[in-house]
């Protein structure tokens, strides 16, 4: 909260120094004034540019002698300068000769010139007598004067080639279309008897490979057919087979019939792909048997030794059991004299939990003094480097701290020694949480060490920031160790180990009375008992021993039939499921299909099959006489028949391919003087304004006013200086961060103050046409705090050399930006740029207020100006006091030229 008062207070220092000096507040007006000069003496030249082209001046003269048509005079150079009298869109001057033209062209004079030469009528007349020329008009340029009025001029030329070429087609046309009506009225009387007998000829030759197809299986049917009556004999045979067929067809009605029953037995195999999963388990779990069938064996084998090993140590303990009876007497005193060291131990807990506590609080204090050696270390690289001495200090520093470590995990390794010690003593687990978190603090100590000799090795050969991204894990790794050992309760640990202790005491006492329950116990008899028991059993194992072999023989058989071919037995049980879900209802359908057929189409066919044979019979004689007619036909006259037809179609498809008639007898009878109007302008062109502008001016002001926008923020950080003066006691007071800010809001008033002057004077001043007059204020609100923002940050951040870019980025805007010509006409160098530069979006934003918003355009050049703005004043914020220095140094040496301020 501090720093932003700082910064509204130079803030406001700023314009109260600025408006107490007059030389100051008069150029500081003047700079929100003279960039809107700029735009708007622009916008105002280019406001009507097409509107004035009668003042440029264009030469004509027509030195065309004419041309007789028919006993007619045709004169039309005349008919063109007569026309041009009357046409203002350009200044015409008619001039006496083509020198005189030519001359003043060149001169400078007339911008263009125009000339008809003699033989201009005659040319054009002369596709009449059947040898075409075309006439030329002569037509001279003067680019050099002016890059736009070549354009301006050569549209005349264009527009006069135009007038004179729609002339002569409306007046030829209209002549020999009403010739063509008469002849069209005559076609069309005949025309539907000429189409009739086309359409036969064109229809008969398109099928003439069909009908010779026809005609060769005519023929071939002729020379089969010997061989078709043979067929149709023995067909008349299958009559003899109809009982049979009935026969069958009795079967797959009683196959049907038991369907259901089928389709229930074989969904058994839908159960058994469920069991897939449990058969490949099996599976597994036999290779596993195999594969460790050794090692059971193995086990087997240890365990008959073992047995035996325990019958020499039930003897060897029947043989000493004098000498353990006298032991036992023994222990009888140990427990009591261990009975005694746990109470005193119990005693002693107090001095024990603290030095438990002293330990645990002297490790877990690691984060605070790890946080000190960093701080060290940060101190050392606040001026980004380091010297020799302080690497070796700091490689002091860090040795001792690691000594620190090491005796730290010797405190722990202590520690847990004890605890375990106390948690054997008691035979349980009770302290085994806080010994894995001891244990875990140790393992993070070691962690820390390994990281501060990475650490140590960075300041002896690393980089500064390499160093500095360091200290943060070793930070990490010390923070983690102390968060482990403040979690620990040493409360705890006193109460569990006095739990252990009163636990073991109460143990010993209890061991006290078994110890007396054990003299009690007959052990001979016990032994002798026990000795028979393992005899027993070691009896069993060699028995079951002897029998391995043969059972690892047959396991490993049952594996490799099982494992070895699971993947067909899957694939089976797979393949007879899919049959059963998607083949079988099929060949059911199919199946009742058949049935169907048999039960109520079969006897209705072999009733026509009967019927039909008596009709071949009595009417095959008839059938081989016409094939004999035809086949003569074929032989002897089809060859002429088809060339003559195939030579009138191709007669008729030639016409077709140069003349549609039907179309050229429309065109015919058509109305002659309209036809001509038509000839001469076939086209009609009807215009649809999307977002009008009212003139070029309106349509030129977002282009200059984001140029007076770059502009005066250039102006401003030429005339202004980024740097904040302030006394040396100030100095002391406020940080460059803080200075830097200040002077951007100076800045940043200024962009409003530019921006609102250029567009309410665009609006108000020039009258420009603006469809949304607000949000063409908002627009450039944003254009212009963006603008200001990039190059009050370049000059802030890299004095003249940002001024440079900045003016760079201009010229680029200029040609790229799109401002003024579509970016498509520029080079590619200027469409790739175009996308890259702020000026771009300006101008496309601004735009839409220009001639009406439609906002899918608005949305992208807003979001990207306001990252532009926010992506400068946070990086240009964060950067200064790094930077200015460094680019203050830049500055100093080019001052040394004594040339540049």
């Amino acid at each position: 909260m501090n720093k932003l008062k700082n910064v509204f207070y130079l803030y406001k220092l700023d314009w109260k120094r600025i408006f107490t000096n007059p030389i100051a507040a008069f150029l500081i007006i003047a700079l929100m004034i003279l960039p809107s000069l700029y735009a708007w003496f622009n916008i105002k030249a280019l406001w009507d540019p097409y509107g004035n082209t009668s003042e440029l001046p264009i030469a004509v003269y027509s030195a065309d002698s004419g041309a007789e048509f028919e006993g007619t005079q045709i004169e039309i150079g005349d008919q063109v300068i007569d026309t041009l009298h009357d046409n203002t869109q350009l200044g015409w001057r008619f001039v006496d000769s083509k020198d005189e033209l030519v001359e003043g062209v060149k001169s400078g004079e007339y911008y263009a010139g125009i000339y008809l030469p003699e033989d201009f009528s005659e040319d054009l007349i002369s596709f009449t007598s059947g040898t075409i020329e075309k006439p030329t008009i002569d037509y001279y340029s003067n680019e050099k004067i002016n890059a736009i009025a070549p354009k301006i001029t050569s549209k005349g030329a264009s527009s006069l080639q135009e007038e004179i070429s729609q002339d002569f087609i409306e007046t030829a046309s209209s002549t020999l279309l009403k010739v063509f009506n008469e002849i069209g009225y005559d076609i069309d009387a005949n025309l539907l008897s000429i189409n009739k007998v086309k359409s036969m000829i064109l229809d008969t030759d398109e099928n003439l490979d069909t009908i010779d197809s026809y005609t060769k299986e005519i023929v071939s049917l002729h020379d089969k057919f010997p061989e078709i009556k043979d067929k149709i004999a023995k067909a008349e045979e299958f009559t003899d087979y109809i009982p049979e067929v009935d026969a069958m067809g009795e079967k797959l009605i009683a196959l049907n019939d038991k369907m259901p029953t089928l389709k229930k037995e074989a969904s058994i195999i839908l159960t058994l792909q469920e069991k897939i999963p449990e058969i490949q388990n099996a599976g597994k779990q036999l290779s596993m048997i195999d594969d460790d069938f050794d090692d059971i064996a193995s086990t087997m084998t240890d365990g008959i030794d073992t047995a035996k090993q325990g019958l020499q140590i039930i003897e060897q303990v029947q043989a000493a059991l004098p000498e353990i009876e006298d032991l036992g007497n023994q222990a009888a005193d140990f427990a009591s004299a261990t009975k005694d060291g746990a109470e005193q131990l119990q005693d002693a807990l107090p001095s024990i939990s603290s030095s438990v506590e002293v330990t645990i609080d002297a490790i877990s204090q690691v984060a605070t003094t790890t946080a000190s050696l960093t701080n060290t270390i940060n101190q050392a690289l606040a001026d980004n480097e380091l010297t020799d001495d302080e690497r070796t200090a700091i490689s002091a520093v860090i040795s001792d701290f690691q000594q620190n470590i090491q005796q730290q995990q010797t405190a722990l390794d202590s520690l847990i020694t004890f605890m375990n010690k106390i948690q054997e003593a008691g035979n349980n687990t009770d302290l085994q949480t806080i010994i894995d978190q001891l244990g875990n603090a140790k393992n993070l100590l070691g962690v820390l060490n390994n990281r501060l000799s990475s650490l140590d090795q960075l300041v002896q050969t690393g980089s500064i920031d390499d160093i500095t991204a360091y200290l943060s894990q070793i930070n990490a790794a010390a923070q983690d160790i102390s968060n482990l050992l403040n979690g620990i309760d040493v409360a705890s640990i006193t109460n569990t180990i006095d739990d252990v202790l009163t636990k073991l005491i109460t143990t010993i006492t209890t061991a006290e009375d078994v110890l007396q329950k054990a003299q009690d116990i007959d052990f001979d008899t016990l032994l002798s008992s026990t000795k028979d028991v393992v005899s027993n059993a070691v009896s069993i194992l060699e028995k079951y021993q002897k029998e391995l072999p043969a059972i690892k023989q047959e396991l490993h058989d049952a594996d490799t039939m099982l494992n070895g071919h699971m993947d067909e037995i899957v694939a089976a049980i797979n393949k007879g499921a899919d049959l059963y879900n998607n083949e079988l209802p099929i060949v059911e359908d199919k199946l009742g299909i058949a049935v169907d057929f048999l039960q109520n189409d079969w006897p209705t066919v072999k009733a026509e099959i009967t019927s039909t044979m008596d009709m071949v019979d009595e009417k095959l004689p008839e059938v081989e006489k016409a094939l004999d007619a035809a086949v003569d036909l074929i032989n002897n006259d089809w060859p002429n028949i088809k060339s003559g037809i195939h030579k009138a179609a191709d007669a008729i498809r030639k016409g077709e391919s140069e003349v549609d008639l039907g179309e050229i007898i429309k065109l015919l009878k058509l109305d002659a003087t309209e036809e001509a109007e038509f000839f001469k302008q076939p086209v009609d062109l009807e215009t649809n304004e999307i977002y009008p502008i009212a003139n070029n001016g309106s349509a030129s002001t977002p282009f200059y006013t984001a140029l007076c926008l770059w502009v005066g923020a250039l102006l401003l950080s030429s005339v202004a200086t980024t740097e904040y003066h302030l006394d040396k006691k100030d100095k002391q007071r406020f940080t460059k961060r803080e200075t830097f800010v200040a002077r951007m809001l100076t800045f940043l008033t200024m962009a409003i103050a530019q921006s609102l002057i250029v567009t309410l004077g665009n609006m108000f001043l020039l009258g420009v046409d603006v469809r949304n007059p607000v949000y063409s204020v908002f627009f450039a609100l944003l254009v212009g705090l963006a603008f200001m923002m990039i190059v009050y940050v370049l000059a802030g951040l890299f004095g003249n050399l940002g001024k440079g870019i900045a003016i760079i980025i201009l010229v680029l805007s200029i040609s790229g930006g799109g401002g003024n010509y579509p970016i498509q006409v520029s080079g590619k160098f200027f469409q790739m740029i175009n996308p890259l530069l702020p000026f771009t979006h300006a101008v496309n934003l601004l735009r839409e207020s220009a001639g009406g918003i439609y906002w899918p355009n608005v949305t992208a050049p807003v979001i990207i100006l306001v990252c532009i703005f926010l992506f400068f004043g946070i990086v240009g914020t964060i950067a200064y006091p790094y930077i200015s220095e460094k680019s203050k140094k830049l500055s100093d040496v080019s001052k040394e030229s004594h040339f540049f301020h």
